[in-house]
């Protein structure tokens, strides 16, 4: 509606955008700022009530078309690259079809938003359509994915028209479920093109669905397709959202002892999230170039790829942090590299792997002792952590004693063949049999499983492992203190009564009754446990 009209209706066709099957919700700004996140609580609430997600079961999807937005982040050049995180919703598809819903998948791929020329870029490259096909064959029906046209520079601008005939046939059960284009196509996704695009955008999303689910804990930042729409459409978490909620939570009030292991390419894009965990961890352990900037203030050398800016970032942060120091584990030993290509082998215990190489001159990793440092000299890359780090006392004992466990490491240069630290890792870990063990995300999970394939699939079965799919988010939400401090997370919170929990424990399925059931116990007593 333009501005200072107060009757809402509904686009013109003829613009090539979608006409909403619900008119009201193309609404002016500030008509739009003021839709509550349906849906209402039933009951009148006080300031204490408990806050809890609203769930995918709790929502009324009969017959309804259900927009599922997705973290399906996994794909490169064109292709699946992992299933992972495709495979962690499909719990959630199949609730929300089980119960007669009618989904719509949405997820974004890649950064095709070029910050120096402020264009999108529409490339098949960054296409979702690798991952419909995947979902087809897994789940033996048809997923449509739609064609919009696409501007120059702005990517697409609007779901046209012809998204219509496909929601049509989802209702009709011609097909299976609809996928859409990449989020980060859309001009109005992430705000690059105005509040007006980004406002049309959330409408024509809520247009086509009756109900949001969001199952994209990974996708933590507040864009359309996951904190927008909330404001146009009831809101639920889906499963994979709950499941990951719920293993944060335990990161965030954990058993201990509590063992940490984080690393990183910059110490200045981590420290805010090292200094967070700190204080919540018994022990912390670094790795990558988080431990290289450490060492480097702490004994005064330089090292090869290290800045300036992150070794006082180190000084002042790290050294100048008495907690931090006394919880830090240290890591006896580095691997040591002449360039960041290393000798070409795989290196056995910091040296290098090249047996037809005899003459030492020639092998250009080595082992270095942190005890050997000398200050004031300057040492070659250090692209990885020996394993015998690991059989040090007080690493050993540290891991070994632990409770909980959280990574989000990659120890060294992996594309360079220097993955000794990380195998060594995984294995000490996972000698700890009690230990739960939160293994987040992104590269973290990619390594465990290239690396330690065996530990990778006994672990996705092991109660004992938590494998988040979203690594960022878990840092964000660390640092935060809260995940429902995330504004995605936040626009699915509501606040309950006790008498929805009176009526929950009424509600549930009869086979509660049977000594055989494995239904659990209600889901708000196990969070108020």
């Amino acid at each position: 509606a333009p501005a200072g009209d107060s009757h809402p209706r509904e686009a013109p066709a003829e613009l090539g955008r979608c006409p909403p099957r619900h008119p009201a919700r193309f609404l002016p700004r500030a008509l739009a700022a003021a839709v509550p996140p349906s849906p209402r609580p039933r009951h009148a609430m006080s300031s204490d009530a408990p806050r809890r997600l609203r769930r995918l079961q709790d929502a009324d999807l009969d017959g309804k078309v259900v927009l599922v937005r997705v973290d399906h982040n996994c794909v490169r050049r064109g292709a699946l690259t992992d299933a992972f995180r495709v495979d962690a919703t499909v719990a959630t598809l199949y609730n929300i079809i089980e119960r007669g819903g009618r989904p719509v998948l949405m997820t974004h791929v890649g950064r095709p938003y070029d910050k120096k020329t402020k264009t999108i870029t529409v490339d098949d490259d960054d296409a979702a359509t690798c991952v419909a096909r995947y979902l087809q064959a897994r789940l033996g029906v048809t997923f449509a994915v739609p064609e919009f046209r696409a501007d120059d520079t702005r990517g697409i601008v609007d779901i046209d028209t012809s998204v219509n005939w496909l929601i049509d046939d989802l209702k009709a059960r011609r097909i299976g479920g609809v996928y859409l284009p990449n989020a980060r196509w859309f001009a109005g996704e992430e705000g690059h093109f105005g509040e007006d695009l980004s406002q049309r955008f959330a409408a024509q999303l809520a247009g086509i669905a009756d109900v949001f689910v969001n199952d994209a804990f990974g996708s933590w930042q507040p864009h359309v397709s996951t904190w927008g729409v909330t404001k146009l459409l009831p809101s639920y978490a889906g499963l994979l959202m709950q499941k990951e909620v719920k293993a944060l939570d335990a990161l965030l009030h954990p058993t201990r002892p509590f063992v940490a292991v984080i690393a990183g390419a910059k110490l200045d894009t981590k420290i805010g999230t090292v200094k967070a965990i700190a204080e919540r961890c018994d022990s912390l352990m670094l790795g990558g170039q988080l431990y290289n900037a450490y060492l480097a203030a702490k004994f005064g050398i330089t090292i090869a790829g290290v800045s300036l800016e992150d070794v006082e970032l180190a000084r002042v942060s790290l050294l100048g942090d008495t907690e931090i120091e006394r919880k830090l584990l240290p890591l006896s030993t580095l691997v040591e590299s002449a360039d960041l290509s290393g000798c070409g082998c795989v290196p056995r215990d910091g040296v290098c792997g090249d047996v037809s190489t005899n003459d030492a001159a020639k092998k250009t990793t080595n082992p270095v002792r942190v005890q050997d440092l000398v200050a004031g000299k300057t040492y070659g890359y250090f692209l990885d952590v020996a394993p015998v780090s690991f059989a040090e006392a007080r690493v050993k004992e540290a891991l070994r004693g632990a409770k909980t466990i959280f990574v989000n490491a990659v120890m060294g240069l992996t594309s360079s063949g220097f993955h000794e630290g990380t195998a060594a890792l995984d294995a000490a870990i996972a000698a700890n049999a009690e230990a739960r063990k939160y293994f987040g995300g992104g590269d973290t999970l990619a390594e465990f499983k290239s690396l330690s394939p065996g530990l990778y699939m006994s672990a996705l079965e092991d109660p004992q492992y938590y494998l988040f799919t979203g690594g960022g988010t878990v840092l964000k939400a660390l640092e935060m203190g809260d995940a429902r401090g995330l504004q995605t997370v936040d626009a699915l919170m509501e606040e309950r009564a006790e008498t929805d929990f009176v009526a929950e424990k009424r509600d549930a399925p009869k086979c509660a009754r049977l000594k055989t059931c494995d239904c659990g116990p209600p889901e708000h007593e196990t969070a108020r446990a």
